[in-house]
């Protein structure tokens, strides 16, 4: 499900990690090399493979390899997912709460508690002299202006589309976020979390209200390209395609 790796600073740092997604971020990076996984919030398509990670990364160090430990930005895990996944050292454990700002370097991340099924965050990080904004799972709330506000790229969800949806109210419409990004002057827009089959019905309705809105896909690489044609801020690998149901 989701997982995508942002490489600032000379930073490798992931937001969330879906169920089904380690297998591809290992094509892109060892997960020794990741310097910070954060997590907006505690459903398995957003933090399924952590689980997977953290035995293989225990595995590793039995084994001898000299890893150190990876700081881990969740929500407040209950008791089984702490049992599993802050034992033996392999990851540095922080609490996100509303507000919540961690500095790495110059890279700096800040967290926006919204509206979903269960405790979730928006996500702003700023690294370079630019700022990506990730709305994680949410419904339609105001603390998602201050997610999007100024973005130089904003990675929204667009679960629905338009008509009666019984998900309404902890998912955002396609022209909800294509809206966000329109009245909170953010510069691209990127959708994810989108019914793969429904595709092109999301892009269109966001694109009514925000025209520089993009799909998400496997693989592709966003970058910020400077004068000169040199890569500068921020980098941004969607490494597994998002909510991708078959339907």
């Amino acid at each position: 499900m989701l997982l995508f790796l942002i490489e600032a600073e000379g930073r490798r740092i992931l937001l969330d990690m879906g169920n089904g997604s380690l297998a591809k971020l290992q094509k892109d990076v060892d997960l020794a090399a990741l310097d910070l996984i954060a997590i907006s919030h505690l459903h398995f398509d957003h933090f399924g493979d952590l689980f997977c990670a953290k035995y293989q990364l225990e595995s590793r160090r039995a084994c001898g390899e000299a890893i150190p430990r990876i700081p881990l930005l969740t929500p407040r895990l209950p008791a089984w997912a702490r049992a599993e996944l802050c034992t033996n050292d392999v990851f540095e454990p922080h609490v996100i709460e509303d507000g919540l700002r961690f500095r790495m370097g110059d890279a700096a991340l800040e967290f926006i508690g919204t509206v979903h099924l269960v405790e979730s965050y928006g996500v702003r990080l700023e690294a370079e002299g630019r700022t990506l904004a990730y709305s994680g799972d949410a419904g339609a709330c105001p603390q998602l202006a201050r997610v999007a506000a100024g973005a130089d790229l904003f990675l929204c969800e667009a679960t629905l589309t338009e008509g009666p949806c019984a998900e309404e109210g902890h998912h955002l419409r396609a022209a909800t976020a294509g809206r966000l990004a329109a009245e909170n002057g953010a510069k691209r827009l990127l959708l994810t979390h989108y019914h793969t089959p429904q595709a092109q019905t999301v892009l269109r309705e966001a694109r009514a209200y925000f025209e520089r809105t993009e799909l998400t896909a496997i693989g592709k690489t966003w970058r910020w390209i400077k004068g000169d044609g040199r890569v500068y801020g921020l980098e941004l690998k969607n490494v597994l395609l998002v909510r991708c149901t078959g339907i």
